[in-house]
């Protein structure tokens, strides 16, 4: 589901043309786990929907004004706003987004805003990333150390390729130095940022522990903390990636 199908679903539940109508009723006859979210939709659109009064397709203008180009951090900020306070972060139910309640506004930005850098900075395959949350600056930089993709490696790594320019070499550095330094940014960034994320992470733990009344033993606290980062992964990827 593109980011305006999520925004078009959250703002109105029916069918805004008769070819988009289509399109929901074929892919409701998929027999996959898309193909049945279909299926629910589509009878939720139709009864709501005005079948004589909808276009066959919608014009250009009418999707520019309707389905408007959306920002990531904007896209995060309007769900969060319709998130119910009361909502339960165990409790799934449908399509709706998987919230993390111990965690505000806008520490779920700043958490969202880590892992799309991590994402980008391609260092690890993201159904293993949500541990790294819950690591310290230390525990990261010895992980980058370890693959010497820490920020003292990559620069020397950026350095070295420029004595290629220099000595006129036929190889063509310049590619793979835009490369390496458009991930020395992220790193930096991830560094920079590391404590704060598990900072986070800490107060929703304890949050959580308190309020169902749990045990504040070290043992609990350390599983509430773990489950804390692989709530916190499942949250980003059910918001900004939906399937």
């Amino acid at each position: 589901m593109t980011k305006g199908e999520i925004i078009k679903k959250l703002i109105s539940e029916k069918f805004a043309s008769k070819a988009q109508q289509r399109f929901f009723y074929a892919m409701a006859d998929k027999d996959t786990k898309k193909g049945r979210k279909f299926k629910k939709w589509a009878k939720e659109f139709s009864d709501d929907t005005d079948f004589e009064d909808i276009p066959e397709k919608v014009s250009e203008d009418k999707k520019e004004t309707k389905n408007p180009k959306m920002k990531k951090r904007d896209l995060v900020e309007y769900i969060n706003s319709k998130v119910k306070i009361n909502e339960s972060p165990y409790n799934e139910s449908g399509d709706r987004f998987f919230v993390i309640r111990e965690i505000p506004s806008s520490d779920r930005t700043k958490v969202f805003k880590f892992l799309e850098h991590l994402r980008e900075s391609g260092l690890i395959n993201m159904y293993g990333a949500s541990p790294l949350l819950n690591w310290d600056k230390d525990d990261l930089h010895r992980w980058l150390y370890g693959m010497g993709k820490d920020p003292e490696s990559l620069e020397e790594e950026i350095e070295n390729l420029d004595y290629y320019d220099e000595d006129e070499d036929e190889y063509d550095s310049t590619g793979d130095k835009n490369m390496l330094e458009k991930q020395l940014t992220h790193i930096n960034y991830l560094l920079d940022n590391k404590q704060e994320i598990r900072d986070i992470l800490i107060r929703a733990a304890l949050a959580r522990i308190e309020n169902s009344g749990g045990s504040t033993d070290l043992i609990n606290v350390q599983r509430v903390f773990g489950r804390m980062a692989s709530d916190s992964f499942k949250m980003w990827t059910s918001i900004m990636y939906p399937i």
